[in-house]
């Protein structure tokens, strides 16, 4: 069974992606916001990825990574670090042992499309990851989850390569997990290539009727605008959300940024906003919750190019 997403842009024979002039991190961001990126690498493949890593190793660069960009916010200036895009890595496998079944995903395969095949299979284990948005990849990094569960909780194992073009296995067991956390993300630079989800055979009307719970929980979530998903973690016991309507953040504008009035904790693009009107407003926010609550909100979006203080 097999599931694909399609791939974006021409190798060059190194293996490198040439660049396209014409590409901005508006293109790659669910936020619509992002400058010129000078040096774009695409891999198809895991061989793919191992060669360009180790490239840039020998090159001495750094690099940054997105997949499907629906939590990111990149610099509206020139992003001169290159810059790994994993959509292209998009291989689904599966195999059943028993009534146990693994799902083998490329790290650029989008999550809901994996959702999607486990609802029409009836395969328990991710119906709360209705309306998460981006790539298998981006949600196993940054733990993604919702009020019913976290990808921590359906992850068997992850495949990434570092920076000597080497790939390392690392069982559920050897990943530490947190709200919002994975420990991965602390290892030396590598890029995750493989998600391995353990799942459950059940009955597909009861997968069916719990994803769609998991869906109506997000109907007070914009939908249709551009925004990057949730700006700012939930502090313990206590939601970012209502601490930030509470203290009259919604409606609030920088620019073409402007703080959701379905949800607080949501900051759309209403047309032409830039990475430092979404950085003001997201800063005047997180005051104006201090000045209320005493409570210091945490980012929850990653950033490309862009410092957000924290």
């Amino acid at each position: 069974m097999e599931q694909g997403v399609p791939a974006l842009g021409l190798s060059s024979p190194d293996g490198l992606l040439k660049t396209r002039v014409s590409l901005t991190g508006a293109d790659l961001t669910t936020l619509r916001i992002g400058g010129e990126i000078r040096r774009l690498l695409e891999p198809r493949s895991e061989s793919m990825l191992a060669s360009m890593m180790r490239q840039l190793n020998m090159e001495r660069s750094g690099f940054l990574v997105i997949g499907g960009g629906s939590n990111v916010l990149m610099t509206d200036g020139v992003l001169e670090t290159p810059l790994i895009l994993t959509t292209g890595i998009n291989e689904v496998s599966v195999r059943e042992d028993g009534g146990v079944v693994f799902v083998s995903c490329g790290a650029g395969v989008r999550l809901r499309d994996v959702l999607a095949m486990t609802v029409r299979e009836g395969w328990s284990g991710l119906e709360f990851a209705a309306g998460i948005p981006g790539t298998v990849g981006g949600a196993v990094m940054g733990n993604a989850g919702t009020l019913r569960g976290e990808i921590a909780s359906a992850v068997h194992s992850v495949r990434a390569s570092r920076f000597d073009g080497r790939f390392f296995d690392f069982g559920d067991g050897m990943i530490e997990w947190g709200y919002r956390k994975c420990s991965l993300r602390d290892e030396a630079p590598m890029v995750v290539s493989n998600v391995v989800f353990r799942l459950r055979r059940s009955a597909r009307e009861s997968v069916i009727e719990e994803t769609s719970r998991s869906a109506s929980d997000r109907r007070n979530q914009p939908s249709g605008r551009m925004t990057a998903g949730c700006v700012f973690r939930n502090p313990p016991g206590e939601s970012a959300g209502r601490l930030l309507e509470l203290a009259g953040c919604k409606g609030l504008s920088v620019g073409g940024a402007v703080v959701s009035e379905i949800h607080a904790n949501f900051i759309e693009n209403s047309g032409g906003a830039t990475a430092s009107d979404f950085a003001d407003l997201a800063q005047r926010c997180r005051e104006k919750v201090i000045e209320r609550f005493g409570i210091r909100l945490r980012f929850e979006i990653m950033t490309l190019g862009v410092s957000l203080e924290d």
